[in-house]
């Protein structure tokens, strides 16, 4: 029977396979995404989007006491690399205390105080709560690896802090959840390239960039000679081969070009965003592109997604005051745009973006910049946020005080796991399936950080 080619797609895109760029890997090849007509079967669509701040973020520049005794001992500790109190942006958390915003988070603060920000305090890779007197007697169980940026990456996209492992837990939340899907192509999409954290049993992430998905060379030309290259090449592609891996090779490359193609269709249909993102900011572009994606969700039959974004340049061992300012702004500028987009599609409540990094840094200045560190602060926004308040516990920013391991590195005090636990569940994932994606969640007082609302 010949089929048509809405019933060859549908009975021949795998959920996970697909990538795009000759520098994707494929590491799943057996989870069929569901053949079913494009629609939506019910309202309960939800997004994560991850932001990943990668080189290490400067939370403790990003997010600073402002009261008088807590100010004095940030600026003890920070030397030449504290802000002045009269240049940071104040706030009150909900929960009490002085606060103060880096000077170039002026939309985020001003989402902090709509109540769509949370910022969860001192978080990092922990196996099980420590205190410095532990790590400094050589009991505490610490996690492999500190301060290393390829390790601390893994572990965080992880959620497994004790050891190291090929999967994410973007990746096992999708493996449990891609049954709510009725869709045709895969669930967690990428715009900043390959990645662990969205990697699971059965799912991998379909990479595109922020222009769209990324398709063969002359696809689209008009240009005979590339014309006749690109036919060339799909001939190749059809022809059949008995060798196991050719074969696999060649339905992998049809499938990633199929899904390109529904891609390209629906982005082409969906309508322009009135939202304007800043221009000359990758991460805005990154994001943007995500809302669009977005705005096509129902008609690719998406109940669940999970998106992947990225900016690098938090590496700040020199330089720090010159180009922190305008990092931070970028994330800023385009975490509020986002924003805006969302509630511009009516889906504000069902989108939630969050930070990463891979660890914090020093209190001390090294002259510069400063060196690798542990727990940092990390931002929660969405409509369904518990927002306008500091969740968990900030630590004394005080050089050989209980909460410095050494050398200004602050010690923990919330756990990754805890802090993705609690983006899990409001995501769907249910009580019981908690420990099979975060496997030390037990080791720490609850796996509800309270800052969603979850329904």
């Amino acid at each position: 029977m010949k089929l048509s080619r809405r019933q060859f797609l549908t009975q021949s895109i795998l959920a996970g396979v697909a990538t795009t760029g000759f520098g994707s890997t494929f590491s799943s090849m057996n989870q069929v995404l569901a053949a079913h007509p494009l629609t939506k079967v019910s309202t309960d669509y939800k997004a994560l989007v991850c932001i990943f701040l990668f080189g290490g973020n400067d939370g403790f520049n990003m997010v600073v006491p402002y009261d008088t005794q807590g100010y004095s001992i940030y600026q003890n500790s920070r030397q030449n690399l504290a802000i002045d109190q009269s240049d940071l942006i104040p706030f009150s958390p909900l929960s009490g205390g002085e606060f103060g915003f880096h000077p170039s988070m002026t939309e985020l603060h001003q989402l902090f105080d709509s109540g769509a920000l949370a910022i969860q305090a001192n978080v990092g890779t922990l196996v099980q709560p420590v205190t410095r007197d532990m790590i400094h007697n050589k009991t505490a169980v610490l996690p492999p690896q500190l301060f290393s940026h390829n390790d601390q990456q893994s572990l965080w996209e992880s959620g497994h802090s004790s050891d190291f492992s090929s999967q994410g837990w973007g990746g096992l939340l999708a493996d449990r959840l891609y049954h709510m899907n009725h869709a045709q192509v895969p669930m967690n999409i990428s715009i900043n390239g390959n990645n662990l954290f969205q990697v699971g049993s059965n799912v991998t992430p379909y990479a595109m960039n922020s222009g769209g998905p990324e398709e063969m060379f002359g696809v689209r030309s008009h240009i005979e000679w590339e014309e006749r290259r690109a036919a060339v090449f799909q001939q190749i592609r059809d022809t059949s081969s008995l060798h196991v891996m050719e074969a696999s090779h060649k339905d992998l490359t049809r499938s990633t070009q199929d899904i390109a193609q529904i891609l390209y269709t629906e982005l082409s249909a969906a309508p322009v965003l009135n939202t304007v993102f800043p221009e000359g900011n990758g991460l805005a572009d990154q994001l943007a592109m995500v809302a669009r994606m977005i705005s096509i969700s129902e008609s690719l039959g998406f109940e669940r997604q999970i998106f992947f974004v990225g900016m690098g340049g938090f590496d700040t061992h020199d330089r720090q005051n010159n180009d922190q300012p305008g990092l931070l702004g970028a994330v800023s500028q385009a975490m509020a745009a986002f924003y805006q987009a969302t509630q511009e599609l009516d889906v504000a409540d069902q989108v939630t973006s969050f930070t990463l990094s891979d660890f914090g840094r020093t209190l001390t200045s090294n002259g510069d910049g400063t060196d690798h560190g542990w727990g940092s602060h990390h931002l929660v926004l969405g409509g369904a946020v518990n927002g306008g308040d500091i969740y968990g516990v900030m630590p004394e920013l005080a050089i050989g005080g209980p909460d410095d391991v050494d050398d200004g590195r602050m010690i923990p005090t919330t756990s990754v796991d805890q802090y993705s636990a609690t983006l899990s569940r409001w995501f769907g994932l249910p009580e019981q399936q908690l420990a099979d994606v975060f496997p030390n969640i037990g080791n720490f007082s609850t796996s509800n950080l309270g800052f969603m609302h979850l329904t």
